[in-house]
């Protein structure tokens, strides 16, 4: 039990330090889950962001892309 319990919080450190990561160097600006946000590109570009996609971790968050 306590070994899942550390796997999860591991988990979820990665994913932090990769979004993190990312809209530090590619200027992504992560606006949800995609599940939330079907259409990730096109709402992106309705926010006025040159576009966006759901990415890792399991390509669960819509990121959308600076211009």
């Amino acid at each position: 039990m306590a070994s899942r319990f550390v796997c999860k919080h591991i988990l979820i450190a990665i994913i932090y330090a990769v979004l993190l990561a990312w809209d530090a160097a590619g200027g992504l600006v992560c606006q949800g889950k995609c599940e939330d946000i079907p259409d990730c590109d096109g709402s992106c570009r309705r926010w006025g962001y040159g576009g966006g996609k759901c990415v890792e971790p399991l390509y669960q968050y819509c990121c959308c892309v600076e211009l």
